[in-house]
């Protein structure tokens, strides 16, 4: 995406029915492109910012609609530049012929462009401009309360205030390189070893609060595998109450994975319902169990599930194959199984489940939560919630150590000072300070047109 300063226009609102629809321009021209098609006691040209004016749009003297047009001035608009929104009614075909005679003077708005623009003008830095689209896909409250809070400038406040402390230690490196005369002995070893050991710890818990803060927004990952029929797809339909598995008493039902996502205490849940896991000279089945294997590698837990009939060696194999990930064991139908052999898996850490008894799969559940073992009330900042920030902050802390590790080995105040620079140039890169196009068009092409 290459930005330029032309003015763009899109519909803003979803396409379809509803109470109304707004179409938004933005760029140089956008209140004089407006005021071509828009109609009212004042031009919009006269109109204050953020006033809202009643009026009528016209093409080639035929009335389109009664709305209204909200004029934002730059650069008190979000995207810095001037802006237009029109509300009209709600009929797409109302809203599409509208935004055809705006086009005439106009181009159409590319995904996520009027948030880049609001980025390239400062409105926003890159994490409350990634926020806005964490925000617009949030469907938990603990995805909507870390995005509204990376939004609301958090994360970026405490990107700049270590970014200021490693400032002030170079700037006073450097000094010392220029004018070493001056500044001879002002340089105090013990001073910023301890200020580096601080601005670590801090840097280690940002990097950590990456994991906390993917599973936040794009969801926990869940498999349910084990033999046949051991009750995987009852399960997984007792999990999300609706019936999206086929549940049958014959063995190899499920010939390829399900998906499907809940919403499980503030948390995204993703579960998947894997073909069960058996020799077989199916060629479907076959391909179903490999694709088992492949969500297995994907996913965050895995929860192994049996109803008392399968082998010891079953479990040892499994173990074996998934030794990378987290791994909970479940004995399911306990409405049907015996209490001594409830009591004998219940030894071995099973958890037990039914899906006919009340409350049957509230001890998975917990089990679950516990295992992602997050507490978001908890963070003193949004966490990092992408691989391109975590993927940064790494970065920024690999180079603070490499300053520590010279720092401690007595090296030069040059490489000191030019270790600094690269830990900056890294955290610059979460805010967006230092960026690509590359990255740029990848974040902003996610978005929905008219954002």
């Amino acid at each position: 995406m290459t930005f330029n300063q032309d003015t763009i226009a899109a519909q803003s609102t979803a396409a379809g029915k509803g109470a109304i629809h707004i179409i938004r321009l933005s760029g140089s021209d956008a209140i004089p492109v407006c005021d071509k098609i828009f109609k009212a006691k004042k031009s919009l040209a006269e109109t204050p910012s953020r006033y809202a004016t009643f009026g009528k749009i016209y093409t080639d003297k035929q009335l389109i609609d009664e709305v209204l047009v909200t004029v934002f001035r730059a650069p008190e608009s979000y995207t810095g530049e001037d802006m237009v929104e029109i509300s009209c009614h709600g009929n797409q075909y109302i809203a599409a012929q509208i935004l055809e005679n705006i086009l005439q003077f106009a181009r159409i708005a590319e995904p996520g462009e009027f948030t880049q623009r609001a980025f390239i003008n400062n409105k926003l830095d890159l994490t409350q401009a990634e926020a806005v689209g964490d925000l617009l896909s949030a469907s938990t409250r603990f995805a909507h309360k870390i995005a509204i809070d990376q939004m609301d400038g958090r994360l970026k406040q405490k990107i700049s205030s270590i970014l200021e402390i490693i400032t002030k230690i170079r700037i006073g490196l450097e000094l010392e390189i220029d004018f070493p005369e001056d500044y001879q002995d002002s340089i105090c070893i013990e001073e910023i070893s301890l200020e580096i050991s601080r601005l670590k710890t801090d840097l280690e818990m940002l990097v950590a609060s990456g994991r906390d803060g993917v599973i936040l927004r794009d969801g926990y990952r869940v498999s349910l595998i084990g033999s046949p029929n051991v009750g995987k797809s009852s399960i997984f339909n007792a999990l999300l109450e609706s019936e999206r598995a086929i549940v049958t008493p014959v063995p190899g039902t499920t010939r390829d994975y399900l998906e499907e996502a809940i919403a499980l205490s503030g948390f995204l849940i993703i579960f998947y319902d894997t073909a069960g896991l058996r020799d077989t000279e199916d060629p479907l089945e076959k391909m179903g169990i490999a694709r088992s294997m492949n969500i297995i590698e994907k996913s965050d837990l895995v929860i192994y599930v049996t109803d008392s009939q399968q082998q010891d060696s079953e479990i040892d194999k499994l173990q074996e194959v998934v030794k990378k990930k987290k791994l909970l064991k479940v004995i399911n139908k306990t409405d049907i199984i015996s209490s001594s052999l409830i009591n004998k898996y219940l030894q071995q850490e099973y958890i037990p489940c039914s899906t006919v008894l009340k409350g049957g799969l509230e001890k998975l559940k917990a089990a679950i939560l516990q295992e992602i073992n997050i507490r978001p009330e908890e963070f003193d900042i949004p966490p990092l919630t992408n691989t391109r920030q975590i993927a940064a902050a790494r970065k920024a802390l690999e180079e603070l150590q490499r300053f520590e590790d010279t720092l401690k080995s007595e090296g030069s105040v040059e490489f000191l000072a030019f270790d600094l620079l690269q830990v900056s140039k890294a955290l610059e890169e979460i805010t967006g300070v230092i960026t690509t196009d590359d990255i740029l068009d990848k974040i902003f092409s996610s978005y929905c047109i008219g954002k």
